[in-house]
Protein backbone atom coordinates (compact mmCIF):
# COMPACT_ATOMS: atom_id res chain seq x y z
CA UNK A 1 0.00 0.00 0.00
CA UNK A 2 1.36 3.57 -0.69
CA UNK A 3 1.97 4.78 2.56
CA UNK A 4 2.49 8.78 0.97
CA UNK A 5 -0.15 11.20 -0.70
CA UNK A 6 0.46 14.82 -1.28
CA UNK A 7 -1.24 15.85 1.71
CA UNK A 8 1.65 14.37 3.79
CA UNK A 9 3.78 17.44 3.07
CA UNK A 10 2.71 19.41 -0.06
CA UNK A 11 6.04 21.18 -0.47
CA UNK A 12 7.82 17.97 -0.98
CA UNK A 13 6.09 16.47 -3.09
CA UNK A 14 5.77 19.30 -5.34
CA UNK A 15 9.71 19.32 -5.48
CA UNK A 16 9.53 15.61 -5.44
CA UNK A 17 6.54 15.11 -8.73
CA UNK A 18 8.56 17.89 -11.19
CA UNK A 19 12.39 17.81 -9.87
CA UNK A 20 14.99 17.85 -13.21
CA UNK A 21 16.40 14.50 -12.14
CA UNK A 22 14.90 11.07 -11.42
CA UNK A 23 13.49 10.63 -7.99
CA UNK A 24 12.33 7.38 -6.05
CA UNK A 25 11.31 6.76 -2.68
CA UNK A 26 12.01 2.81 -1.87
CA UNK A 27 10.73 0.31 0.22
CA UNK A 28 13.68 -1.71 2.33
CA UNK A 29 12.58 -4.47 0.18
CA UNK A 30 13.24 -2.31 -2.65
CA UNK A 31 9.94 -2.19 -4.28
CA UNK A 32 9.02 1.16 -5.27
CA UNK A 33 6.89 3.75 -2.98
CA UNK A 34 6.57 6.50 -5.09
CA UNK A 35 8.61 7.50 -8.41
CA UNK A 36 8.51 11.05 -10.16
CA UNK A 37 8.27 12.19 -13.85
CA UNK A 38 12.01 12.63 -14.51
CA UNK A 39 12.63 9.10 -13.39
CA UNK A 40 9.96 7.46 -15.73
CA UNK A 41 11.43 9.41 -18.94
CA UNK A 42 14.51 8.93 -17.81
CA UNK A 43 13.95 4.39 -17.73
CA UNK A 44 11.23 4.30 -20.46
CA UNK A 45 8.23 3.34 -18.54
CA UNK A 46 5.07 4.62 -17.04
CA UNK A 47 4.32 5.17 -14.14
CA UNK A 48 2.53 2.25 -13.24
CA UNK A 49 4.42 -0.07 -14.90
CA UNK A 50 7.99 1.48 -13.24
CA UNK A 51 5.48 0.79 -9.71
CA UNK A 52 5.28 -2.32 -10.81
CA UNK A 53 9.41 -3.17 -10.40
CA UNK A 54 11.66 -3.13 -8.41
CA UNK A 55 15.24 -0.90 -8.44
CA UNK A 56 16.79 -4.66 -9.25
CA UNK A 57 14.55 -5.11 -11.90
CA UNK A 58 16.35 -2.03 -13.67
CA UNK A 59 19.80 -2.45 -12.27
CA UNK A 60 22.53 -3.83 -14.42
CA UNK A 61 23.31 -6.75 -13.36
CA UNK A 62 27.39 -5.97 -13.32
CA UNK A 63 25.81 -3.32 -10.54
CA UNK A 64 23.52 -4.61 -8.67
CA UNK A 65 26.49 -6.52 -6.41
CA UNK A 66 27.54 -2.88 -5.32
CA UNK A 67 24.40 -1.48 -5.05
CA UNK A 68 23.20 -4.08 -2.31
CA UNK A 69 26.14 -3.91 -0.25
CA UNK A 70 25.60 0.00 0.51
CA UNK A 71 21.79 -0.95 0.95
CA UNK A 72 22.96 -3.36 3.41
CA UNK A 73 25.25 -0.94 4.63
CA UNK A 74 22.07 1.75 5.41
CA UNK A 75 20.00 -0.79 6.97
CA UNK A 76 22.80 -1.85 9.45
CA UNK A 77 23.43 1.84 10.19
CA UNK A 78 26.94 1.77 9.15
CA UNK A 79 26.83 4.93 6.99
CA UNK A 80 24.17 7.78 6.83
CA UNK A 81 24.20 7.79 2.78
CA UNK A 82 25.85 6.66 -0.47
CA UNK A 83 26.79 7.64 -3.80
CA UNK A 84 27.78 5.56 -6.69
CA UNK A 85 27.73 5.71 -10.70
CA UNK A 86 25.22 3.12 -11.68
CA UNK A 87 24.08 1.50 -14.84
CA UNK A 88 20.60 0.72 -15.55
CA UNK A 89 18.69 -0.93 -18.09
CA UNK A 90 16.36 1.56 -20.21
CA UNK A 91 12.85 -0.46 -21.49
CA UNK A 92 14.40 0.03 -24.81
CA UNK A 93 17.47 -2.46 -23.59
CA UNK A 94 19.77 0.43 -23.78
CA UNK A 95 22.31 1.44 -20.81
CA UNK A 96 21.89 4.30 -18.83
CA UNK A 97 24.16 5.37 -16.63
CA UNK A 98 23.22 7.22 -14.03
CA UNK A 99 24.90 9.41 -10.33
CA UNK A 100 22.80 7.71 -7.72
CA UNK A 101 22.37 9.65 -3.86
CA UNK A 102 20.41 7.30 -0.88
CA UNK A 103 19.76 8.20 2.14
CA UNK A 104 17.84 6.34 4.52
CA UNK A 105 14.70 7.27 6.45
CA UNK A 106 14.11 6.03 9.61
CA UNK A 107 10.58 6.03 11.91
CA UNK A 108 11.07 7.68 15.34
CA UNK A 109 11.78 4.07 16.51
CA UNK A 110 14.64 4.13 14.14
CA UNK A 111 13.84 1.29 12.39
CA UNK A 112 14.06 1.65 8.48
CA UNK A 113 11.16 3.13 6.66
CA UNK A 114 12.17 3.97 3.22
CA UNK A 115 14.90 5.06 1.19
CA UNK A 116 15.14 8.02 -0.85
CA UNK A 117 17.46 7.86 -4.11
CA UNK A 118 18.57 10.51 -6.47
CA UNK A 119 19.57 10.09 -9.89
CA UNK A 120 21.39 12.20 -12.52
CA UNK A 121 21.22 10.98 -16.02
CA UNK A 122 25.30 11.09 -16.99
CA UNK A 123 25.00 9.04 -19.60
CA UNK A 124 26.28 11.85 -22.07
CA UNK A 125 29.46 12.81 -19.75
CA UNK A 126 30.09 8.69 -19.56
CA UNK A 127 29.82 8.46 -23.41
CA UNK A 128 31.79 11.27 -23.98
CA UNK A 129 34.60 10.31 -21.53
CA UNK A 130 34.81 7.08 -23.20
CA UNK A 131 35.71 8.84 -26.21
CA UNK A 132 38.62 11.05 -25.40
CA UNK A 133 39.99 8.02 -23.83
CA UNK A 134 39.00 6.09 -27.04
CA UNK A 135 41.43 8.92 -28.72
CA UNK A 136 43.64 9.32 -26.50
CA UNK A 137 44.90 6.17 -27.32
CA UNK A 138 43.96 5.45 -31.03
CA UNK A 139 45.48 6.30 -33.98
CA UNK A 140 42.33 7.94 -35.61
CA UNK A 141 43.15 6.52 -39.40
CA UNK A 142 43.83 2.65 -38.41
CA UNK A 143 42.11 2.69 -34.77
CA UNK A 144 45.41 0.75 -33.25
CA UNK A 145 47.15 2.49 -30.38
CA UNK A 146 48.62 5.63 -31.50
CA UNK A 147 52.70 6.06 -30.39
CA UNK A 148 52.04 7.27 -27.28
CA UNK A 149 49.83 4.71 -25.97
CA UNK A 150 51.93 1.84 -27.39
CA UNK A 151 55.11 3.12 -25.77
CA UNK A 152 52.92 3.24 -22.70
CA UNK A 153 51.83 -0.25 -22.86
CA UNK A 154 54.77 -1.70 -24.05
CA UNK A 155 57.03 -0.40 -21.65
CA UNK A 156 55.05 -1.82 -18.96
CA UNK A 157 54.99 -4.72 -20.69
CA UNK A 158 58.68 -5.09 -20.82
CA UNK A 159 59.08 -4.59 -17.07
CA UNK A 160 56.80 -6.86 -16.14
CA UNK A 161 57.98 -9.71 -18.58
CA UNK A 162 61.77 -8.64 -17.23
CA UNK A 163 59.97 -9.31 -13.75
CA UNK A 164 59.14 -12.90 -14.60
CA UNK A 165 61.95 -13.60 -16.93
CA UNK A 166 59.76 -13.84 -19.70
CA UNK A 167 60.67 -14.42 -23.68
CA UNK A 168 59.23 -11.24 -25.52
CA UNK A 169 59.26 -9.79 -28.90
CA UNK A 170 59.45 -6.68 -30.76
CA UNK A 171 58.37 -5.87 -33.71
CA UNK A 172 59.06 -3.23 -36.63
CA UNK A 173 56.96 -3.13 -39.66
CA UNK A 174 56.82 -1.13 -42.58
CA UNK A 175 55.00 -1.25 -46.06
CA UNK A 176 57.17 -1.70 -48.58
CA UNK A 177 57.14 1.42 -51.47
CA UNK A 178 54.46 3.15 -49.26
CA UNK A 179 54.93 6.88 -51.37
CA UNK A 180 54.44 4.78 -54.70
CA UNK A 181 50.76 3.73 -53.45
CA UNK A 182 50.89 7.20 -52.79
CA UNK A 183 51.64 8.78 -55.71
CA UNK A 184 50.42 6.32 -58.04
CA UNK A 185 46.50 6.20 -56.23
CA UNK A 186 46.43 9.20 -54.08
CA UNK A 187 46.36 9.71 -50.68
CA UNK A 188 43.21 8.33 -49.77
CA UNK A 189 43.97 5.38 -51.67
CA UNK A 190 46.75 5.28 -49.37
CA UNK A 191 45.35 6.08 -46.24
CA UNK A 192 43.21 2.58 -47.27
CA UNK A 193 46.23 0.77 -47.62
CA UNK A 194 47.26 1.35 -44.03
CA UNK A 195 43.84 0.92 -42.37
CA UNK A 196 43.66 -2.62 -43.99
CA UNK A 197 47.23 -3.30 -43.22
CA UNK A 198 46.69 -2.68 -39.69
CA UNK A 199 43.41 -4.59 -39.38
CA UNK A 200 45.54 -7.29 -40.75
CA UNK A 201 48.44 -7.54 -38.32
CA UNK A 202 45.81 -7.30 -35.87
CA UNK A 203 44.19 -10.26 -36.90
CA UNK A 204 47.73 -12.27 -36.80
CA UNK A 205 48.38 -11.18 -33.42
CA UNK A 206 46.50 -12.56 -29.72
CA UNK A 207 44.96 -9.92 -28.16
CA UNK A 208 47.13 -9.70 -25.49
CA UNK A 209 49.90 -8.61 -27.59
CA UNK A 210 50.71 -4.65 -28.24
CA UNK A 211 50.38 -3.60 -31.35
CA UNK A 212 50.16 0.08 -32.95
CA UNK A 213 51.20 2.68 -35.18
CA UNK A 214 54.39 4.36 -34.48
CA UNK A 215 54.22 7.08 -37.97
CA UNK A 216 53.43 7.43 -41.41
CA UNK A 217 53.16 3.55 -42.36
CA UNK A 218 55.26 2.26 -39.58
CA UNK A 219 54.16 -0.18 -37.08
CA UNK A 220 55.12 -2.06 -34.00
CA UNK A 221 54.27 -5.14 -32.31
CA UNK A 222 55.35 -6.33 -28.89
CA UNK A 223 54.89 -9.86 -28.52
CA UNK A 224 54.13 -11.09 -25.34
CA UNK A 225 55.98 -14.85 -23.74
CA UNK A 226 56.96 -15.43 -27.18
CA UNK A 227 60.36 -16.72 -27.77
CA UNK A 228 62.60 -16.36 -30.82
CA UNK A 229 61.43 -19.34 -33.00
CA UNK A 230 57.68 -19.20 -32.31
CA UNK A 231 58.45 -14.73 -32.67
CA UNK A 232 59.71 -15.81 -36.55
CA UNK A 233 56.76 -17.89 -37.08
CA UNK A 234 54.22 -15.24 -36.15
CA UNK A 235 56.28 -12.08 -37.95
CA UNK A 236 56.40 -14.59 -41.15
CA UNK A 237 52.95 -15.37 -40.96
CA UNK A 238 52.42 -11.62 -41.05
CA UNK A 239 54.23 -11.11 -43.73
CA UNK A 240 52.73 -13.72 -46.60
CA UNK A 241 49.00 -12.43 -44.52
CA UNK A 242 50.28 -8.68 -46.24
CA UNK A 243 51.74 -10.28 -49.17
CA UNK A 244 48.37 -12.16 -49.90
CA UNK A 245 45.85 -9.41 -49.42
CA UNK A 246 44.19 -7.16 -52.29
CA UNK A 247 42.62 -4.41 -50.94
CA UNK A 248 39.89 -3.19 -53.37
CA UNK A 249 39.83 0.78 -53.81
CA UNK A 250 37.51 2.93 -55.93
CA UNK A 251 41.05 3.29 -58.20
CA UNK A 252 41.04 -0.22 -58.47
CA UNK A 253 42.78 -3.39 -56.56
CA UNK A 254 46.10 -2.50 -54.82
CA UNK A 255 48.76 -5.54 -53.72
CA UNK A 256 51.62 -4.58 -51.49
CA UNK A 257 53.94 -6.06 -49.51
CA UNK A 258 55.37 -5.21 -45.28
CA UNK A 259 59.35 -5.71 -44.55
CA UNK A 260 59.83 -7.00 -40.42
CA UNK A 261 62.72 -6.55 -38.02
CA UNK A 262 62.41 -7.95 -35.00
CA UNK A 263 64.37 -8.51 -31.60
CA UNK A 264 64.14 -11.25 -28.97
CA UNK A 265 64.98 -10.72 -25.68
CA UNK A 266 64.68 -12.25 -21.64
CA UNK A 267 65.07 -9.93 -18.77
CA UNK A 268 66.70 -7.20 -21.16
CA UNK A 269 69.48 -4.19 -19.80
CA UNK A 270 68.06 -2.34 -22.34
CA UNK A 271 65.02 0.47 -22.38
CA UNK A 272 62.07 0.16 -24.44
CA UNK A 273 63.46 2.81 -27.20
CA UNK A 274 66.84 1.02 -27.18
CA UNK A 275 64.74 -2.34 -28.12
CA UNK A 276 62.97 -0.35 -31.15
CA UNK A 277 66.23 0.66 -32.03
CA UNK A 278 67.68 -3.39 -32.39
CA UNK A 279 64.55 -3.99 -34.13
CA UNK A 280 64.68 -1.15 -36.86
CA UNK A 281 68.24 -1.97 -37.27
CA UNK A 282 66.70 -5.33 -38.32
CA UNK A 283 64.03 -3.29 -40.24
CA UNK A 284 66.66 -1.38 -42.11
CA UNK A 285 68.29 -4.96 -42.81
CA UNK A 286 65.42 -6.31 -44.58
CA UNK A 287 65.00 -3.08 -46.40
CA UNK A 288 68.47 -3.08 -48.12
CA UNK A 289 68.10 -6.85 -48.57
CA UNK A 290 65.12 -6.88 -51.03
CA UNK A 291 62.55 -5.57 -48.66
CA UNK A 292 59.27 -8.24 -48.43
CA UNK A 293 61.30 -10.35 -45.54
CA UNK A 294 62.19 -10.79 -41.93
CA UNK A 295 65.06 -10.37 -40.30
CA UNK A 296 65.43 -10.61 -36.78
CA UNK A 297 68.43 -9.90 -33.88
CA UNK A 298 68.79 -11.08 -30.62
CA UNK A 299 68.93 -8.18 -28.00
CA UNK A 300 70.28 -9.74 -25.69
CA UNK A 301 72.82 -11.75 -27.18
CA UNK A 302 74.27 -13.86 -24.06
CA UNK A 303 71.01 -14.76 -22.59
CA UNK A 304 69.74 -18.18 -22.22
CA UNK A 305 66.41 -19.04 -23.48
CA UNK A 306 64.24 -20.77 -21.51
CA UNK A 307 63.65 -24.61 -21.54
CA UNK A 308 61.42 -25.38 -24.14
CA UNK A 309 59.27 -28.30 -25.90
CA UNK A 310 59.21 -28.74 -29.39
CA UNK A 311 58.27 -25.31 -31.18
CA UNK A 312 55.24 -24.33 -28.28
CA UNK A 313 56.49 -21.70 -25.63
CA UNK A 314 54.73 -21.33 -22.68
CA UNK A 315 51.94 -19.46 -24.18
CA UNK A 316 50.93 -22.15 -26.87
CA UNK A 317 52.05 -25.22 -24.40
CA UNK A 318 48.87 -25.71 -22.34
CA UNK A 319 50.81 -28.04 -19.40
CA UNK A 320 48.37 -30.51 -17.20
CA UNK A 321 49.00 -30.11 -13.66
CA UNK A 322 47.85 -32.07 -10.70
CA UNK A 323 45.80 -29.64 -9.48
CA UNK A 324 43.75 -29.49 -12.36
CA UNK A 325 42.40 -33.24 -11.47
CA UNK A 326 38.57 -33.72 -10.59
CA UNK A 327 38.63 -36.62 -8.71
CA UNK A 328 36.56 -39.07 -11.15
CA UNK A 329 39.07 -40.45 -14.05
CA UNK A 330 37.45 -40.56 -16.68
CA UNK A 331 36.97 -37.05 -16.73
CA UNK A 332 40.42 -35.95 -15.95
CA UNK A 333 41.99 -38.89 -19.05
CA UNK A 334 39.16 -36.62 -21.17
CA UNK A 335 40.34 -33.06 -19.61
CA UNK A 336 44.40 -34.46 -20.66
CA UNK A 337 43.38 -35.44 -24.07
CA UNK A 338 41.77 -32.22 -24.60
CA UNK A 339 44.84 -30.46 -23.72
CA UNK A 340 46.70 -32.31 -26.19
CA UNK A 341 44.37 -31.90 -28.84
CA UNK A 342 44.61 -28.23 -28.28
CA UNK A 343 47.85 -27.87 -28.33
CA UNK A 344 48.13 -29.55 -31.62
CA UNK A 345 45.30 -26.97 -32.76
CA UNK A 346 47.37 -24.01 -31.23
CA UNK A 347 50.57 -24.90 -32.51
CA UNK A 348 49.57 -25.69 -36.13
CA UNK A 349 47.77 -21.67 -36.08
CA UNK A 350 50.61 -20.15 -35.13
CA UNK A 351 53.50 -21.93 -36.75
CA UNK A 352 50.86 -20.99 -40.02
CA UNK A 353 49.36 -23.88 -40.83
CA UNK A 354 47.14 -23.51 -44.36
CA UNK A 355 44.06 -23.55 -43.20
CA UNK A 356 42.31 -26.42 -44.48
CA UNK A 357 45.28 -28.22 -41.74
CA UNK A 358 43.96 -25.79 -39.06
CA UNK A 359 40.32 -26.93 -39.83
CA UNK A 360 40.59 -30.39 -39.86
CA UNK A 361 42.26 -30.08 -36.36
CA UNK A 362 39.85 -27.73 -34.47
CA UNK A 363 37.06 -30.24 -36.49
CA UNK A 364 38.29 -33.01 -34.50
CA UNK A 365 38.64 -30.95 -31.12
CA UNK A 366 34.87 -29.94 -31.45
CA UNK A 367 34.28 -33.64 -31.77
CA UNK A 368 35.98 -34.45 -28.70
CA UNK A 369 34.54 -31.54 -26.48
CA UNK A 370 30.96 -32.62 -27.62
CA UNK A 371 31.76 -36.28 -26.35
CA UNK A 372 33.50 -35.05 -23.06
CA UNK A 373 30.45 -32.50 -22.45
CA UNK A 374 28.15 -35.68 -22.59
CA UNK A 375 30.41 -37.80 -19.93
CA UNK A 376 31.02 -35.24 -17.61
CA UNK A 377 27.40 -33.90 -17.46
CA UNK A 378 26.30 -37.85 -16.41
CA UNK A 379 29.42 -37.65 -13.82
CA UNK A 380 28.38 -34.69 -12.15
CA UNK A 381 24.51 -35.46 -12.12
CA UNK A 382 25.05 -38.80 -10.66
CA UNK A 383 27.45 -36.75 -8.03
CA UNK A 384 24.05 -34.64 -7.06
CA UNK A 385 25.43 -31.41 -8.34
CA UNK A 386 22.71 -28.56 -7.77
CA UNK A 387 24.23 -26.52 -10.80
CA UNK A 388 23.92 -29.42 -13.29
CA UNK A 389 21.34 -28.08 -15.66
CA UNK A 390 23.59 -24.24 -16.18
CA UNK A 391 26.80 -26.17 -16.28
CA UNK A 392 25.15 -27.98 -19.38
CA UNK A 393 23.82 -24.59 -20.63
CA UNK A 394 27.28 -23.55 -20.21
CA UNK A 395 28.25 -26.38 -22.42
CA UNK A 396 25.73 -26.53 -25.19
CA UNK A 397 26.41 -22.44 -25.83
CA UNK A 398 30.08 -23.37 -26.39
CA UNK A 399 29.69 -26.33 -28.90
CA UNK A 400 27.31 -23.67 -30.92
CA UNK A 401 30.31 -20.91 -30.31
CA UNK A 402 32.97 -23.73 -31.28
CA UNK A 403 31.04 -24.71 -34.19
CA UNK A 404 30.07 -20.79 -35.22
CA UNK A 405 33.61 -19.81 -35.34
CA UNK A 406 34.75 -22.63 -37.30
CA UNK A 407 32.17 -21.81 -40.10
CA UNK A 408 33.29 -18.05 -40.11
CA UNK A 409 37.14 -19.53 -40.26
CA UNK A 410 36.10 -21.75 -43.29
CA UNK A 411 34.31 -19.05 -44.71
CA UNK A 412 37.34 -16.59 -44.09
CA UNK A 413 35.16 -14.30 -41.87
CA UNK A 414 37.06 -15.51 -38.79
CA UNK A 415 40.42 -14.93 -37.73
CA UNK A 416 43.17 -17.40 -36.46
CA UNK A 417 43.57 -14.64 -33.29
CA UNK A 418 39.89 -15.00 -32.94
CA UNK A 419 40.20 -19.46 -32.72
CA UNK A 420 43.52 -19.22 -30.61
CA UNK A 421 41.29 -17.19 -28.45
CA UNK A 422 38.56 -19.45 -28.50
CA UNK A 423 40.73 -22.69 -27.97
CA UNK A 424 43.36 -21.45 -24.94
CA UNK A 425 40.50 -18.77 -23.20
CA UNK A 426 37.36 -20.01 -23.52
CA UNK A 427 37.69 -23.73 -23.57
CA UNK A 428 40.50 -24.12 -21.80
CA UNK A 429 41.24 -21.88 -18.98
CA UNK A 430 37.72 -20.29 -18.47
CA UNK A 431 36.04 -22.97 -18.38
CA UNK A 432 37.59 -26.41 -17.52
CA UNK A 433 40.03 -24.68 -15.60
CA UNK A 434 37.92 -22.52 -13.91
CA UNK A 435 33.98 -23.34 -14.31
CA UNK A 436 34.33 -26.65 -14.45
CA UNK A 437 36.04 -26.71 -10.57
CA UNK A 438 32.79 -25.61 -9.24
CA UNK A 439 31.49 -29.06 -9.67
CA UNK A 440 34.73 -30.58 -8.31
CA UNK A 441 34.16 -30.80 -4.68
CA UNK A 442 30.75 -32.56 -5.16
CA UNK A 443 32.49 -35.51 -7.66
CA UNK A 444 35.27 -36.02 -4.83
CA UNK A 445 32.55 -36.40 -2.07
CA UNK A 446 30.00 -38.49 -3.60
CA UNK A 447 33.18 -40.63 -5.00
CA UNK A 448 30.67 -41.24 -7.72
CA UNK A 449 33.30 -41.78 -10.65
Amino acid sequence: MNEFTETDDALFFSAFTYAAIGMAIVAPDGTWLKVNNALCAMMGYAPQQLMGMTFQDITHPDDLGEDLRFVNQLLAGEIDSYQMEKRYLHREGRVIHGLLSVSLVKTPQRTPRFFISQIQDITRKKEMESELARMAREDELTGVFNRRYFMEMATREVIRGRRFREPQAIMMIDIDHFKKINDTYGHEVGDQVLHEMARGCSASLRGVDVFGRLGGEEFGALLLNTDSEIAGMLAERMRRGMESLAVETPAGTVRFTVSIGMATFTEPDLSLDALLKKADDALYEAKKTGRNRVVAERATPGAKQPARDGMRTSFVRLEWKKEYESGCPLVDRQHQNLFLLANDLLSAIVSGLPDDHVDTQAKGLVAEVEAHFRDESAAYRAAGYPGADAHNRIHHALVQDMRATLERFKGGRASVAELFELVAVRIIREHLLSEDRKFFPYIQAAQSC
